[in-house]
């Protein structure tokens, strides 16, 4: 069974729309922010497959939670981090996919302790199958590479002046997948992270997109995340 976490309600929407047989059942709520979350599970079928699918909320924290639950729960087989993000390349444009071949907690900053995007204490690898998928599938507008996360939305050059120091490599960065990849190798659960782009980082201003952009950056990621999940037991049999 594959399971996909969501930060927001916008992003499960979008892959709401791509599932057959949608049932829910409600699970713990969780203070969030003054009001109280509902961790519910999502359960469907794409393409035959079950998915379940579940909203964490925003940041390090609540995905990590909502990742440990959902592993306790139902033991997926892969655990697919969908949303957005903010690009950090130049090449990498609004309604770009960047899917992780790796992700790193950009804020760790530990003495003794490499930060670096092949640094043990702070990234992690993500689901191999998916990124082979991903290039047998060649679209144009569909990246492979480095995602970092961290508690902080990125919009200030001093930002990605820490990012561009530490992790150069980047192409997007955003505020939960390496929390839920981190939790997923803890558990031995293989992950991916699939992020559309939403707001372009290194151009002045452009954060301010991020909500005019975001229901289109939704869809385009839950598109994909759909494509993936439809081959990802025959790209294992292969």
């Amino acid at each position: 069974m594959i399971a996909v976490i969501c930060a927001m309600k916008e992003e499960l929407d979008a892959l709401l729309e791509m599932m057959e047989k949608v049932s829910v059942s409600d699970r713990q709520t969780l203070f969030y922010h003054g009001v109280r979350l509902n961790h519910a599970y999502y359960s469907g079928i794409i393409d035959g497959k079950e998915v379940i699918a579940t909203r964490s909320g925003v940041g390090t924290v609540y995905a990590t939670i909502s990742t440990v639950n959902l592993i306790n729960d139902m033991h997926p087989d892969l655990i697919i981090n969908l949303g957005v993000a903010g690009s950090l390349n130049k090449d990498i444009h609004v309604n770009d996919i960047v899917v992780a071949n790796r992700v790193a907690h950009w804020r760790i900053d530990v003495p003794g302790w490499e930060r670096s995007m092949n640094s043990i204490y702070c990234s992690f690898p993500c689901d191999s199958t998916v990124i082979s998928i991903v290039k047998q599938m060649d679209i144009n507008n569909v990246k492979s590479g480095a995602i970092v996360s961290g508690d902080e939305f990125i919009r200030f050059k001093k930002q990605t002046d820490i990012i561009k120091k530490n992790f150069p490599e980047a192409l997007a960065g955003e505020m939960e997948g390496a929390a839920i990849a981190n939790t997923c190798y803890a558990y031995g659960v293989p992950c991916s992270i699939i992020r559309s782009i939403s707001d372009e980082t290194l151009v002045n201003g452009n954060y301010m997109n991020f909500d005019f952009n975001l229901e289109n950056a939704c869809k385009i990621a839950a598109e994909l995340c759909k494509e993936i999940i439809v081959r990802y037991g025959y790209e294992e049999m292969v």
